[in-house]
């Protein structure tokens, strides 16, 4: 199997103009390869290549997939909120229509992978994409490392916690919150972001080392861009390999058409978020 993140360049202004990334971890959790595609048609390409002779690919993509409302929020974006856990703001209307990801599933069904809002742990064979919330599995995978991932105070300490800051700023205040979030994903146990095929060079159109680039002021933004394209698509790979491997912990919430997130979560905030759900009427697995 391979698991494949992909940091979609999805909010308006972004998509079809800025570059995506593809990050690509083996069942070990180990990176294997990541990439930067600049369209749909590309993006699904690259995924179909990663994949190939593989038994299954699971792709989980850091942007809505699923926007039926025209307006406001989704459900699955107020459930999240809740608990103070980042949340996109998606509507049809913010995008003039069709969203991009919807180009981008389209694309990917093309490539043998199909849309789904609960792909099978432990299963091999499948090939489908899931939404996924770089920026909350990052403030999870923050808590789970202070130790109060099953605290009773777990909604108090989430709402503590400054959501991640690394796509907006000076170049100061983004490069200090990337070197956070790679420490954190250095540290999340059963992902391994050093392996030989890498290296640090953020330039390059492929395989680059993020744990091994010296993020610092003296970056460009557009260097910047592209470290964040990679630390939330390691996020998003990160995601989907944990809900497969079944260990630590995982949740969906939502279904369908309606749109649906999968998130990492262990016991006691996969029951607060059970909660919420159950308050709102919305499904989860």
């Amino acid at each position: 199997m391979r698991f494949v993140g992909c940091a979609l360049a999805w909010r308006p202004g972004e998509a079809r103009e800025k570059v995506s990334c593809l990050v690509v971890l083996d069942e070990r959790g180990s990176i294997i390869a990541n990439s930067f595609a600049v369209n749909a048609e590309d993006i699904a390409g690259t995924v179909e290549g990663y994949g190939s002779e593989r038994r299954g690919t699971l792709v989980g993509v850091d942007a809505p997939l699923a926007v039926p409302n025209e307006r406001g929020t989704r459900r699955i974006e107020r459930i999240l909120s809740k608990l103070a856990l980042p949340a996109y703001s998606a509507s049809r209307r913010m995008f003039g229509g069709e969203p991009y990801s919807e180009e981008l599933l389209s694309e990917l069904e093309k490539a043998g992978v199909e849309y789904t809002d609960y792909p099978f742990p432990r299963e091999r064979g499948q090939s489908v994409v899931v939404e996924v919330d770089s920026a909350a599995t990052l403030k999870v995978l923050s808590l789970e490392r202070l130790g109060a991932a099953d605290n009773r105070d777990l909604a108090q300490r989430l709402r503590a916690m400054d959501d991640p800051k690394f796509r907006k700023g000076n170049k100061e205040s983004r490069a200090a919150a990337l070197r956070g979030a790679i420490e954190v994903l250095w540290d999340t146990p059963g992902l391994r972001l050093r392996t030989g095929n890498l290296a640090a060079d953020i330039s390059a159109s492929e395989n680059v080392d993020v744990s091994k680039l010296d993020v610092s002021a003296s970056m460009s933004h557009a260097e910047l861009d592209r470290t964040v394209g990679l630390v939330e698509g390691t996020l998003a790979a990160y995601t989907v390999h944990r809900h497969w491997r079944g260990r630590d912990g995982s949740i969906v919430v939502g279904a369908g058409d309606e749109g649906s997130v999968l998130l990492p979560a262990r016991n006691a905030l996969r029951e607060r978020l059970a909660e919420e759900c159950g308050t709102a009427g919305v499904p989860y697995v």
